[in-house]
């Protein structure tokens, strides 16, 4: 009797392929349209925006050097994978050999080669997928290679290998890329070699036919791959010498004593081992092809580095540098302080020293210095975005921002003035307008903006407002607003439709509110936009911008209408320039033609800096920055300009050579808009962050960190819990000048460092106009005078008895105090601090902040008033005659002229909540016997007395 077999003979064909093209190319297809569709409408949609601004011609060039990158890198990666294979296959042809094999038994399978099946279709889909995702990588590489290829000298040369700064800048970046790539490809090829060398290996020994030729001819190919893998390592650490200039250390940034002396050298030693062990794996894999070679090697390079680059530098730094830091230590520390203040553009500081603030000032220093008092702001930005939200506002749709703080002249004289936009909010309208016809084909804009001067306020307690109300008028001859209507905002953010119809006719946009109930309408009468076109183009924007069926049967956009989209003017200029860093507070500017304008600080920033400590700025880790762009946007047509303010930095020169039309001279500004330039916060702060450190020039002094400051807080404590204070821009005349006349700075206050330093000791003006524009200076108190910061002041308010009382009344129930930001403010050789309180009813949403009280101080004397002027008379009374010019404003109508001052309600005067009038009447009369009590110097009295108010108002909160 026969028995069947456990396993059937039969005969294994390893060349039966089944190709079903038909089916491949179409799930391919399939595939391309899901992955990469909406890619390609968006790249069709970004080219007609592009092109509608007249900068096609950047977006293109992206694609133009992206794709010679992609093709590069392509044809190279593919190449650099697959010729290795070629010559593997040719050294070891049992990858490719193809015979029919007969299986009998599960012992036969482990014989069976089956890398004939397998390696050619992998070796080609290794080779292609690497080509593919380096192609990839490489392309979106594209800025670095556009500087690169665009490079232009800094001028300045690093310290150790006496390289120019355009060297770290421009070509490092693309090096480090370039390796990378390099290294990842010869990981790679190593892997899969190993893998296939090992394999043929394994399989003859299974097969019991290992012998000296096969294990030769693995070692060989082994050998070939580590050559390659050798010599990027070798490439890789070559480059990681420049990187010890971008170390961090305790003390400083920057190559240090033991990187110099030690991992310098020793990354030479292992760069020359890895070129003579790739050398030697080079002719192990074609001469000698032996095992231990591969190894001995590789042993070598790593007990080199792990005693020269990790073990040897830190006994020294232990055993030697650390016993005598500094002196080791000096020289790099000061091509750190160098570099820093170079990279940080602190080297260009004016720095004034021995100026001494004194308590009081004379008769003629106060008159020189009237200008500056006249434009102090008692404005707070919080309190007037509150008080317009009630006041200008109008219709609930409409918003403002914070107000931005500018100059213009208001009847012949300079005035700082505070703007707000009134931008359009569709996310407001009510609910029953709430549809898709009204938020992007009605209420297309927002209108006209609010003016007011700083210090100045109505006898209700409002702001004066130079421009106003729908239509805009005007008080102010010199201002006029021609063109009110906003399409690009600071908040914009929705895409709109113009040059709509509706049947045969214009479809007319909402301008504004007529006071007469009779709105008033428009049309857009700019170019700027993308033609809605034909039927493929509307597809593709209703796709794109998330429209659907609303645009693409809507009867009310023809092919001549026009999307206006990216329409918020920092991402807007961000989307044509994204290799700059835009300050995230653009401001409006009233030009003389009319229109309005946004202005827009632009910065070029790096990390590659030689020897520079990075500062965090913006969620980035930078070690270099300039502000070296303006951009300017028309809030009408969203036309967008840039016009260079630092030619001197190499970064923008290099992309004006990639984009010769994109970028304009700063003299090609429009007078009128150039008078508004000012010096941006970011980089004051950023500035003032680094200088707190590296203001100390001297060795010794900055390695003890004896003279740290800080940028200085608005309250008394620790200095980690109060934030630091935010630069803010004052009209002013500085210190120290010949011509007296008024400028445009920026200025920030210093303390000392350290837990309960809060005494000033300098502060920082970045300077705005004409010839003086970017120019910086700090003024430093001598060390041996106590000089209040704005800190200690707001203590001092706090402290003093009669303002604490007050304020303890003002925050009872039904009503908020409001204190603005206490400004310190310099004044011929003092300095003058001053904080408006405001007051608003609580629990409502239609409060306006009043101003109740100011504080004006000096280095010993603290007065408050119902008005600024009126502190500045107690606080200054043998002047008090030259002071007496009011500051109060006009009614809202009324020409812009001197007036008598405006009587301010009393804290009496409050009105208090229903049912605590009794409350109320026991408060006044115990604060009238508490002041008393202190005028007779009955200050144990008075101190029983104002407990026994604390305890009235604690019982009635």
């Amino acid at each position: 009797m026969n028995s069947t077999p456990l396993f059937e003979e039969k005969v294994i064909d390893l060349n039966r392929r089944k190709r079903p093209r038909w089916l491949i190319f179409l799930v391919l297809a399939i595939a391309a349209a899901i992955l990469f569709g909406s890619r390609l409408i968006g790249i069709y949609i970004d080219a007609l925006w592009f092109g509608s601004l007249g900068y096609a011609d950047v977006y293109w060039y992206k694609f133009r050097l992206g794709g010679i990158l992609f093709l590069t890198f392509l044809v190279i990666s593919f190449l650099l994978v697959r010729l290795p294979f070629a010559f593997l296959n040719r050294l070891l042809p049992e990858l490719s050999e193809r015979p029919l094999l007969k299986v009998a038994s599960v012992e036969d399978l482990r014989e069976v080669n089956v890398l004939p099946v397998l390696y050619r279709p992998g070796v080609w889909i290794l080779s292609a997928l690497a080509g593919l995702i380096s192609a990839v990588s490489m392309s979106q590489e594209w800025p670095a290679f556009a500087l690169y290829l665009n490079s232009q000298p800094a001028g300045s040369a690093d310290p150790i290998f006496g390289l120019d700064a355009s060297f770290y800048l421009f070509e490092l970046p693309v090096l480090a890329s370039v390796v990378d790539w390099f290294q990842t490809l010869t990981v790679i090829i190593l892997i899969g070699v190993s893998v296939a060398a090992g394999y043929v290996w394994y399989l003859d020994r299974m097969r019991g036919i290992l012998n000296n030729d096969t294990r030769r001819r693995v070692v060989s190919a082994i050998s070939g791959a580590g050559a390659l893998f050798a010599a990027s390592l070798a490439a890789s650490t070559f480059l990681d010498r420049y990187d010890l200039l971008q170390e961090r250390h305790e003390l400083f940034s920057g190559m240090s004593y033991t990187d110099a002396k030690l991992r310098l050298p020793a990354l030479n030693v292992v760069v020359f081992a890895l070129i003579a062990a790739a050398l030697v794996l080079l002719i192990n894999a074609f001469r000698l092809r032996r095992a231990r070679l591969i190894l001995w090697p590789a042993a070598g390079v790593v007990a080199i580095w792990l005693i020269g680059v990790a073990i040897l530098p830190q006994i020294v730094f232990s055993t030697t540098v650390k016993p005598n830091e500094l002196a080791k230590e000096a020289p790099f520390i000061e091509h750190n302080i160098r570099q820093t203040r170079e990279a940080f553009g602190l080297s260009g500081f004016e720095e004034r020293q021995s100026y001494q603030p004194s308590a009081n000032l004379s008769a003629a220093q106060l008159e020189a210095s009237r200008d500056t008092i006249d434009n102090v702001r008692l404005w707070d930005r919080r309190a007037l975005k509150e008080t317009l939200s009630q006041i200008q506002e109008i219709r609930t749709y409409y918003e403002f921002n914070i107000p931005d703080v500018d100059r213009y002249r208001i009847n012949g004289r300079l005035k700082e003035v505070m703007l707000a936009a009134r931008e359009m909010n569709v996310d407001q309208l009510p609910d029953q307008s709430r549809n898709w016809i009204n938020q992007h084909l009605i209420y297309t804009h927002g209108y006209g903006v609010t003016m007011n001067t700083v210090n100045q306020f109505t006898s209700e307690g409002q702001p004066n407002l130079v421009l106003r109300d729908m239509p805009v008028r005007s008080s102010a001859p010199e201002i006029k607003v021609e063109r009110p209507e906003i399409y690009f905002g600071e908040s914009t953010k929705s895409h709109v439709y113009v040059k709509t119809r509706s049947q045969s006719q214009t479809q007319p946009e909402f301008n504004y509110p007529a006071p007469d109930n009779t709105d008033s309408y428009t049309t857009y009468d700019g170019e700027a936009g993308i033609p809605v076109g034909g039927i493929m183009r509307r597809l593709a924007l209703s796709i794109y911008l998330g429209d659907g069926a609303n645009l693409l049967l809507s009867d009310y956009i023809d092919r001549n209408s026009l999307v206006l989209m990216r329409r918020e003017v920092t991402g807007r200029v961000g989307e044509i320039a994204p290799f700059l860093l835009f300050e995230n507070d653009p401001y409006i500017i009233v030009g003389r033609d009319g229109h309005l304008y946004w202005m827009l600080d632009g910065f070029t920033t790096s990390s590659r800096y030689p020897y520079s400590t990075p500062e965090r700025v913006s969620g980035r880790e930078i070690n270099y920055i300039r502000n070296s762009v303006k951009a300017i946007v028309n809030a009408y047509n969203g036309e967008v300009t840039f016009y260079v303010f630092d030619p001197e930095d190499p970064i923008i020169n290099a992309y004006q050579h990639i984009f010769p039309r994109l970028f304009h001279a700063a003299d090609e500004m429009p007078a009128d808009l150039r008078e508004h330039v000012r010096y941006p916060s970011l980089l004051l702060n950023t500035q003032a962050r680094v200088y707190t450190l590296y203001h100390m020039q001297n060795v010794s002094t900055f390695y003890s960190h004896e003279d740290l400051w800080a940028i200085a807080t608005g309250e008394q404590g620790q200095q980690e819990e109060a934030p630091p204070m935010q630069p803010y821009h004052v009209l002013m005349q500085l210190p120290g000048e010949k011509n007296s006349q008024l400028e445009f700075a920026n200025i920030l206050p210093f303390t000392p460092s350290g837990p309960g330093k809060a005494n000033m000791i300098g502060w920082i003006a970045g300077r705005s106009d004409g010839a003086l524009y970017g120019k910086t200076l700090v003024y430093t108190f001598p060390k041996n005078v106590l000089v209040n910061g704005p800190a200690q002041i707001r203590a001092r308010v706090n402290q003093d008895p009669q303002i604490s009382a007050q304020m303890t009344l003002w925050s009872q129930k039904g009503s908020e105090l409001l204190r603005g930001n206490l400004l310190v403010i310099p004044l011929a050789d003092s300095l003058l601090y001053v904080e408006p309180f405001y007051l608003k009813s609580q629990g409502t949403s239609s409060s306006i902040p009043e101003l109740r009280q100011v504080i004006a101080a000096t280095q010993d004397r603290l007065e408050a008033g119902k008005t600024f002027d009126e502190a500045l008379n107690k606080l200054f009374p043998d002047y008090a005659g030259a002071i007496a010019a009011s500051n109060a404003a006009p009614k809202q109508g009324e020409a812009s002229k001197p007036a008598a001052p405006e009587k301010q309600p009393t804290v009496s005067e409050v009105k208090p909540a229903t049912g605590e009038a009794d409350t109320l009447k026991q408060a006044r009369q115990l604060l009238s016997d508490y002041r008393r009590l202190t005028s007779e110097g009955k200050y144990r009295e008075a101190g029983a007395k104002l407990d026994e108010l604390n305890q009235l108002l604690e019982g009635k909160r």
